[in-house]
């Protein structure tokens, strides 16, 4: 079980990418009434902040400041975790409450990121009563108390996915004018959109071997040469599988996204990032008997 102050971290790292995307409202920043609730985090007195947050949480609704509301429900979140019961499971809830009420592409976008998060930190706490529990006839789809790891990974593979579905938008949604509320740290010129952003938390799950304990006969895995090649052969190739919830082939699929995106970039450093992220997690993950040499070739180009 986290501790209060370990999940609040994680979650808060989540805020490393909110921003409001073509919001027809000036950006607020409510720099006051965030100081008064970070005091009271720091004084380790959680539900003080927890009214301070709601009272922000409020504002922000009626203002149409959807940037605050996501930091918001961030901060909820991470607040409540000592003081109500089963907080994920609530969460998790509000959050698609959430969704189903937003109105603002990159916002939903975003909170698909931030759920499919909530839902990948249950997993992991939860992990080894998942793996002895076996698929069952009967069982409510909607309580996950009742889920086994398949529909984990089905859940949060399909929110990652859906954060970074309307490419088009995200690509074009970039970070400067939302400085305020982005946490410091990230390096800016590697993840100039939202689409850099999601696509890249993303990542970070489909690149896990967090399905590798069970998975079929068939299941997906990296073989194929081209896997290596440069950046602008290896998003033209295809990768065909019968296993449709290999997170591989979505992290291959995924990345050729991300590289076809920066190939034309004047200035190349996100392809590079990227590029050597790919070359990295394939050569991690390839059964090609040669991926040694394949990844030196692919390093020096």
């Amino acid at each position: 079980m986290h501790t209060f102050k370990t999940l609040f971290f994680l979650l808060l790292t989540s805020l490393l990418f909110i921003m409001s995307a073509r919001s027809q409202q000036p950006v607020k920043s409510y720099t006051a009434a965030w100081k008064k609730a970070e005091d009271l985090v720091k004084k380790n007195l959680p539900k003080s902040a927890l009214e301070e947050v709601k009272k922000i949480y409020v504002l922000a609704k009626k203002e149409k400041q959807e940037a605050q509301l996501i930091k918001a429900l961030v901060y909820m979140t991470g607040l409540q975790q000592e003081t109500r019961e089963d907080n994920e499971i609530l969460s998790i809830k509000e959050i698609e409450t959430e969704i189903a009420a937003s109105t603002n592409p990159a916002a939903t976008a975003i909170l698909n990121s931030l759920l499919a998060d909530i839902y990948w930190n249950y997993y992991q706490q939860h992990r080894w009563e998942l793996y002895n529990r076996t698929q069952t006839t009967g069982f409510k789809k909607t309580d996950i108390a009742t889920w086994t790891t398949e529909d984990f990974h089905k859940k949060i593979s399909a929110l990652y996915l859906e954060s970074v579905k309307n490419e088009a938008l995200l690509k074009q949604t970039r970070l400067a004018p939302y400085d305020a509320i982005i946490v410091k740290g990230n390096v800016r010129h590697l993840r100039p959109t939202l689409f850099d952003l999601l696509a890249h938390r993303a990542l970070d799950y489909f690149e896990t071997d967090e399905r590798d304990i069970r998975k079929p006969a068939y299941a997906f895995e990296i073989e194929q040469a081209s896997a290596f090649d440069p950046a602008a052969d290896f998003v033209n190739r295809r990768f065909l599988t019968r296993d449709s919830l290999s997170l591989q082939h979505k992290a291959l699929q995924l990345y050729q996204s991300l590289l076809k995106f920066h190939l034309q970039d004047t200035k190349p450093d996100a392809l590079i990032d990227a590029d050597l992220k790919r070359i990295e997690f394939v050569k991690n993950k390839s059964v090609h008997p040669e991926k040694d040499q394949l990844y030196f070739n692919a390093i020096n180009h």
